[in-house]
């Protein structure tokens, strides 16, 4: 028989996140996602699932008996429950213990509110039979030594010419590549609302969680794009797991049509460098990963009426 207990206090969530957290992607590690609640703190809803009802008091305290966690907060702005720091994180995903999935359903079951789930994971029946919402887009690395295996594996000749002209162009504006400049994210905040209205950076908290990310000591890449003395394209990314988790940029598209693509060749080959098993280029298309021949991954969504 499996109980179901509720916690809504930050630092028992914490506990019982850290404890059962497989800590396989980026969006599974309580630090990276505890920066996104900080400035946006909800109620918490974290569901936890316990063995045999007859020990639930006991086990209660004590994260190792349990034995799933469906980690949620109460959107108090929309009415609904989504899951923990979901905006802008992916790969949601209920945390069990391996071999326990039949506990996923009885999880979500136990829900008692309006609830409304985006980019979940997992591969599991229950979450493949729910509604693909968008995919996300990787880039396995394995076999691959340089960028030109890149464009030889996955292009055709023709576009092979055609990235190479496109790249030929910025290099001709002497474009400096600078690394590891943290004062360079205001200008990544800066380009990324300009270019998407519906950017993960519109508000202050919003840019306050991404400035607090480099507090954590994770191996952060930071690419700055120079052209003539001024900034004019800035990207974020962490190797976590041994995977390049391409998080997000800024770039001045405008200006320099082809320079968001010379941002990306910079990328793939950094997480070539650092000997990445795949490069992560996050949820959407965005209007270029389809073009790259990105292997795309689905991400579900759960939305239930109470």
């Amino acid at each position: 028989m499996i109980e179901v207990r509720l916690i809504t206090d930050l630092k028992e969530a914490e506990r019982f996140w850290r404890a059962l957290s497989p800590n396989q992607v980026i969006f599974d590690d309580w630090d990276f996602r505890a920066c996104f609640y900080k400035y946006k703190p909800y109620p918490l809803r974290f569901y936890v699932a316990f063995e045999d009802g007859s020990e639930i008091s006991e086990a209660a305290n004590e994260p190792a008996k349990a034995i799933g966690l469906l980690p949620l907060q109460f959107n108090e702005e929309w009415g609904c429950l989504e899951f923990f720091a979901e905006d802008p994180c992916e790969e949601n995903r209920v945390f069990i213990k391996p071999g326990r999935e039949e506990v996923i359903p009885q999880l979500y079951g136990a829900l008692k509110e309006t609830a409304k789930f985006y980019d979940i994971s997992g591969e599991d029946g229950f979450t493949r039979a729910l509604a693909i919402e968008d995919n996300k887009y990787i880039l396995p690395l394995d076999g691959l030594k340089s960028f030109t295996d890149y464009l030889a594996t996955r292009l055709s000749p023709k576009k092979q010419r055609n990235f190479r002209s496109d790249f030929r162009k910025i290099e001709e504006l002497n474009v400096k590549v600078l690394s590891g400049r943290s004062q360079d994210l205001e200008i990544l905040f800066d380009l990324n609302n300009k270019n998407f209205p519906d950017s993960y950076l519109e508000t202050a908290s919003d840019r306050q969680s991404w400035q607090a990310l480099l507090d954590v000591p994770f191996p952060w890449e930071i690419i700055s794009l120079e052209i003539e003395g001024k900034i004019q394209a800035v990207s974020l990314a962490v190797l976590y797991n041994n995977i390049y988790f391409y998080l997000i940029n800024g770039v001045n598209f405008r200006d320099y049509p082809n320079l968001g693509k010379y941002l990306n060749r910079l990328n793939i080959e950094k997480a070539l460098e650092l000997k990445a098993r795949y490069l992560d280029a996050g949820l959407g298309d965005c209007n270029w990963k389809i073009a790259w021949h990105f292997d795309p991954k689905p991400q579900y969504e759960f939305i239930k009426e109470v």
